[in-house]
Order: C-alpha cells, then structure tokens, then sequence
C-alpha cells in the first residue's frame, strides 16, 4: 500500500534563501495548500482511488521561479527545482514533507514562484503560483499556494481538514448575487466589488479583496453608490498593484426603491484604499457597457441609458509622466450594450525581428435597448461585429460567416445577447493566430410582440481571414471576413464569464474557464454556480479539406460540475485571471480557483 504523504496534507518546502554576496539571513517557506477533497478520502491508501485533489509519495513537485527587477517588466526564468515526494525504497526518502535547498535571491527583485505536481506516469495533476513576491534579505517569508486541479476548479480553502472553516467566502453569503465586478491585481490579489444581493434585494457597496499569497481577504473601502452591472477593469500604470477602473452600471439602494442608472467612474487605488471619480469626461448614466484592458490602458465601450445603446469607445490610459488622462477614443457603427468584447490584437515582426503587437478590440453582438431581459432588441445586421483600431482609432465593421461563405447559425438575423469572450492565442505555428471564443448568451427568434428567447448552445471560435466572392465584373475578389466554427455545449448560459486559461506555449490545445451563472433568460434566485473548462483546438476537417477550429466541454471531477458542498447561488458572477494564468470565479458565496496548464 502507497502511503499519502501526511494526513493534514500540506507540503512544506522550506527554502533557505541565501544571496552570497550579501550575507543576508532571509528565510523563504512555501507552503503548498491541498483543495478541500469532493470525491474521495485523501488518506486513504487504496491505488485505486483517484487522488487528483492528494499528494500521494509517487507524485513529484516541481517549483519553478522566474524574476523581474521591474514589476511593469516580464518576469523571466529564473532556476526550477524538482521534488520527489518518495517514502519508500527506490521512490525516494523525503518522508517529512519537508525538503530545504539552497537559492540566491536578490535584495529588490520581484519573485514569481509556480508548482507542477505530476504523478508517477508524469501527469500534470495539479497546479498552483504565486506573484509578485518583492524580495528583501531581511524579512523572513511565509507564502501559502493553493493547488487546484488542471483544467478543473476547486473552493479555496487555507485548510482542507476544515474546509467549512477556512473557505474563503465572499459578502453575498448563501444566497448569491448577480452583476458583481471583478479584477485581478497585478499582484496577484483580487479585487470585487458591488452586485445585486438576492436576499435582500438590493444592490451593494461592498468591496472585497482576496489575497492569493495568504488565502486570506479583507473588505476594503466601499464603494460610493450601490452598483450592479458596472464595469471594472485593470488599468496598468505602472506601480505594484495597478489600479482598478470601476463605475456606469444600475443602482438600488433599497428593497422598496426603483433602481436608476449611473453616469459616475472612479480610480480605486488599492495602496490607498481610495476611490478617485473620473471629472475628464462626462459619461451618460448606462448600464451593460463593457470595459476592458488592451496594454495596460482601459476602453469603456458601449452601454445603454434611457434614451438607447451608446456607440462611444472612452480610454483611460495613464501618460509618461504618471498622469491620468480620460477621453472619448473612437465611435462604433453600432452603439450597443450586454456584448461581447475581446482582445484582438495581431502580431508583426520588426526589423530586429522582435514580435510586435498591433493593438485591437473585437465587439461582437449585443442588445440596442436597456429594456427587461427577454424583450431587448438585439444587434444584427452588417454591424453585427466591428474592430476597433487602438493605435488610430478607426472603426469597422466586419461580415462573418461559416467556412462555406454563409452564416449558418443565423447570428446577423437572431443576435446573440450577453454572451461571454475570451481571446485565445494559437501558438502551434510558426505565427501566432488571435482567434476569440464566444459562448452562452441568448438569442431572439421571430420578430416583435411573437418573438420569443433562447439560450445559445454553441461554442463559436471566431477568426479573421479572406473569403473569396464574385465581383459586379465577374472578376473573382477577396474580402476580409470573421469566420466562425462552432460545437454544442452540454451547458446552456444566458449571462457567462470566461478568460482564457494559463496553457503550455506551442500547444495544440489551448483552454478556456467559463462561470456559467444561470440558463434562464430572466435572472431568477436559486440557481445553483455551474462552473466549466472549454478546450480549443485546430483540427483538419475531412469534408471542408481544411484546417477548422474545434470547442468542446472538458468533463469535470465535480458532480454535474458543481460544488456539491458549497451552498451559494450565483446568476452570473465575474471571473478574474491572474498573471499565472489562473482564474477565480467570484460572485457566489465562495471564492473558487481553476487550475492552469502552466505558466503562460
């Protein structure tokens, strides 16, 4: 019988980090957080039990570190050290938990540390990493990382023996919550903020920040108006944490009080603890916008207001001597709200053939009216995807089609509403290839008061190429054009998150983690948090004769891909991916975490 490696099941390493030529004392202690165990029992000794969520004497642990001397810069490869767990004869003798080596460290670096434990047929099972770790040979350390399993999510415990305990829970408690906003901080920490709270009806001000490196949180500064279906997003300026853009969204303040629409957006400046409202630009009360970070600046994109969808792109962006600047950037085609946005920035190479990226947002679907869910009028037409240019600021608009030249799934006829993005980057060529997954949403089938809803079930990859068409001189031409592929899901989602999934570089398949929330069109209470890990990958299609790209639902190791234990309701909660690749489903009573393939 293999026995585990101890039953309060956290692996310790203890690094002594020593720099040579400073003589510092600086202790380093990693201590490696198991995930609260759903399936099995951990300490039992029976091979044919599955141990995913265990560290068992045959796995092996492998830590990996990588540095940077400035925290706006990439992190580079540092030294890694591979741990046997052992126990017996043969395996290897580290009985203990315990292994100490010596590293140099510098004084005023910053430290990213990533752990791999694979089993004995060299499985990555589980995965874990902290960021952001400012070095100082003075101070003695003591860093926690949580393990979740790869490509599956797991509650974020501090203590699996006392998971109920130790779970880190969030302010909605067991009833859940619908709008909240999320963003992962520089640092690793993630910051949430607002929603609407089921049990009582109304919207919040709360604010909350989990820390990854302590498995701890702290509600932090409130913020000024009770906000749902606000926009939050990172905005890089260059220090440790970075800022937080958060503000637009509906107000409630109280049960019995009808809600409104805000026009206000703030700087949360999490080092102060301070919000900062934005005076440069006059923004229209609206929700349903769409924020998000392209090169560390913010673009506030769309939204709708009481006298229809706005079609302004705003940015937010910091300057070269550290100043904040707010103004309108660009103007859709379309104005719209509840899209999809995504990152859709090419590549090029220079002439130092360095890769370079040209900056671009895909906008995708969406609704021209803030009216009740299930009677909006959804974006279709020509207009229905556009790209916006972020180095000039132009605008246009795209036709997409299958790979036969059609749209067979309808999208520019029923629209598609409140669907989740995420951008995936195909690194298994020679040239990167930005393609965007868009899942869940709904969509409108007939036309006015006999219209009726419904969820969509695919899974689209869209991807940017030429399209061949009969010119008025019969002369053949090409067209640039947004291809799609699709496959069904097992999981209908009216109002998901998703971000992309730390993977291995120069992998064929490339993931994506999805927060499903509810599939009813109408956000009622009591849906249970559905959580999923899409997988994508290039595929050669036999009857087209060529290269399409493929979706599909990894099964998961939770029962119908739940928490069985965990009690808190969600209709659709934000997700936040951290600089390892990891991501955090937030909005629920719990904070849950999905385990990367790597460091990206």
């Amino acid at each position: 019988m293999k026995r585990l490696l101890f039953l309060s099941l956290i692996f310790a390493l203890a690094l002594m980090l020593v720099a040579c030529d400073s003589g510092n004392t600086g202790d380093f202690k990693i201590t490696l957080r198991l995930p609260v165990d759903l399936l099995e029992d951990c300490d039992s000794d029976d091979e044919s039990d599955d141990h995913t969520f265990c560290i068992v004497e045959t796995d092996q642990v492998l830590l990996s570190t990588y540095s940077t001397s400035d925290i706006s810069e990439e992190y580079v490869y540092a030294d890694r050290k591979l741990i046997t767990v052992g126990g017996e004869e043969g395996v290897g003798d580290n009985k203990s938990g315990k292994v100490d080596f010596t590293r140099s460290l510098k004084k005023g670096n910053y430290y990213r540390f990533f752990v791999e434990v694979t089993n004995k047929n060299e499985k990555l099972k589980l995965t874990g990493g902290i960021d952001g770790i400012l070095y100082d040979d003075g101070e003695n350390y003591d860093v926690d990382i949580f393990l979740a399993p790869v490509g599956d999510f797991a509650r974020v415990v501090s203590d699996r023996t006392r998971s109920g305990d130790t779970a880190l829970e969030s302010y909605f408690g067991d009833g859940g919550s619908k709008g909240a906003a999320a963003v992962a901080l520089k640092d690793g920490t993630i910051y949430m903020a607002g929603g609407y709270v089921l049990n009582e009806e109304i919207a919040t001000k709360k604010a909350v920040i989990f820390n990854t490196k302590k498995l701890s949180k702290k509600e932090v500064k409130k913020l000024d108006l009770p906000l749902y279906d606000h926009v939050a997003a990172l905005l890089d300026d260059g220090s440790e944490k970075g800022k937080v853009v958060i503000g637009l969204g509906k107000i409630k303040e109280s049960e019995d009080e009808d809600e409104f629409l805000n026009e206000k957006v703030w700087i949360y400046n999490p080092e102060s603890d301070k919000y900062s409202e934005i005076s440069d630009v006059t923004f229209s009360p609206m929700s349903g916008a769409k924020a998000i970070s392209v090169g560390g600046d913010v673009y506030i994109i769309g939204g709708c207001g009481t006298d229809g969808a706005s079609n302004n792109v705003y940015k937010i962006a910091v300057d070269s001597e550290g100043k904040l600047t707010a103004a309108h950037f660009a103007t859709l085609k379309q104005g719209r709200c509840n899209h999809a946005v995504a990152d859709f920035s090419t590549f090029t190479v220079d002439a130092d053939k360095n890769t370079v990226p040209v900056p671009r947002i895909l906008v995708i679907g969406g609704s021209t009216n803030n009216a009740k869910e299930g009677k909006e009028t959804p974006v279709i037409g020509e207009n229905f995807a556009e790209i916006i240019d972020l180095e000039s600021g132009s605008v246009k608009s795209i036709a997409i089609a299958d790979r036969n030249g059609s749209d067979d799934a309808s999208l520019k006829t029923t629209g598609l509403i409140s669907p989740a993005s995420a951008t995936v980057l195909m690194d298994d060529k020679e040239d990167t290839e930005t393609v965007v997954s868009i899942l869940g949403g709904y969509i409108r089938e007939g036309e006015d008061d006999s219209a009726s809803w419904m969820n969509n079930g695919n899974l689209f990859i869209f991807s940017e190429g030429t399209l061949k068409v009969q010119g008025e001189d019969d002369k053949e031409t090409t067209k640039a054009v947004l291809f799609y592929d699709y496959n069904g899901s097992p999981f209908e989602c009216s109002r998901p998150a998703a971000a992309f999934l730390g993977s291995e570089e120069k992998s064929t398949f490339k993931y994506v983690a999805v927060n499903c929330g509810n599939k009813d069109v109408e956000r009622k209470k009591d849906t249970e948090q559905i959580v999923f890990v899409v997988q994508v990958k290039r595929v050669k299609d036999s009857d087209l004769g060529q290269e399409v790209f493929s979706s599909s639902v990894r099964e998961s190791l939770m029962e119908e891909n739940q928490d069985p234990e965990g009690d808190g309701k969600i209709m659709d909660g934000p997700v936040a991916a951290d600089g390892l690749g990891q991501v955090f489903m937030l909005g629920g009573q719990y904070l849950y975490q999905v385990g990367s393939y790597a460091v990206p």
